[in-house]
């Protein structure tokens, strides 16, 4: 549900082969960057290389692995060569602090499962009628949330 189509994955990826900050070799923008793989000295330097002037404006490359990074729907690029898909700044928060707020496990609200409802057809463009096919919903919330948890570092 948090994953472009495969054809606006492969266009973003484009993008960002085609951009000068990107590293073939670890196929990242920037200095590549794996969340608490690093040393506090190692992700200090990462970090300071990756601080770049675009258009006169200060900005951090993401340091992250685009193959994956360009899969999901949440995140942009840092130099705004391509955007968040479907959602805009205030919608991602928004979304973000509901999938936080949801229980791992236990009973999901009536309203709870509304929202998710609600988000899912946002995202997906469908719709789920029945209650017991929009319970699923949170479930996939939960899964594919787990996924974006992973890549919380992404920007």
């Amino acid at each position: 549900m948090f994953k472009v189509p495969p054809a606006i994955a492969a266009e973003r990826l484009t993008i960002c082969r085609a951009c000068k900050h990107f590293k073939e070799s670890t196929q990242s923008c920037g200095t590549l960057i794996l969340g608490d793989k690093l040393s506090p000295e190692d992700l200090a330097e990462a970090e300071a290389s990756n601080l770049i002037t675009h258009y006169r404006k200060k900005l951090r490359l993401c340091g992250c692995h685009m193959p994956t990074k360009t899969k999901y729907s949440l995140y942009r690029c840092p130099i705004n060569k391509w955007g968040r898909y479907k959602l805009n700044e205030e919608e991602t928060e928004a979304l973000a602090a509901f999938i936080s707020g949801l229980p791992t496990q236990g009973v999901y609200t009536a309203q709870m499962v509304k929202e998710a409802a609600a988000w899912f057809t946002k995202m997906t463009g469908q719709r789920y009628g029945c209650s017991s096919c929009k319970a699923g919903v949170i479930f996939q919330f939960l899964k594919d949330s787990i996924g974006a948890a992973n890549l919380d570092d992404l920007g």
